[in-house]
């Protein structure tokens, strides 16, 4: 018969401690940094899976969104399959941007959206960044 002191954990087969009844399906146990950058890419407007592509290291999306949800934050809008994407524009790009924008009757965000939407279904990667 063994005796635990409160101190003690009891660990399971392969070193962890046993999974109970009502025990999270995760630990918290990211770092500063981690949790920093997985912040400024929710802000940013990424999506789950994007965070898990960007940090590389095997995380998968459902533990991000569960960290965000245990911390208390939803990625942003109501439907998961749009969402803000912000990016840094020097003022005299974002100004042409703009012109143009108004020319056609719409407004700079709209433009943009139209813009990448567009470079995203033609796949004008290569003919835009690398023409």
């Amino acid at each position: 018969m063994s005796h635990h002191s409160s101190d003690e954990v009891q660990l399971g087969m392969f070193g962890r401690e046993d999974e109970r009844l009502g025990h999270p399906l995760f630990v918290e146990k990211w770092s500063n940094r981690r949790a920093f950058k997985i912040g400024l890419m929710t802000g940013q407007g990424m999506t789950a899976p994007a965070i898990a592509r960007a940090l590389g290291d095997g995380v998968p999306p459902n533990l991000i969104t569960a960290m965000l949800s245990e911390w208390g934050h939803k990625l942003e809008g109501d439907r998961h399959t749009h969402g803000p994407v912000k990016v840094m524009l020097a003022a005299k790009h974002r100004t042409l941007l703009a012109d143009e924008a108004v020319k056609r009757g719409i407004d700079l965000p709209e433009l943009c959206r139209q813009i990448l939407v567009q470079v995203a279904q033609d796949d004008l990667f290569k003919a835009i960044v690398d023409g």
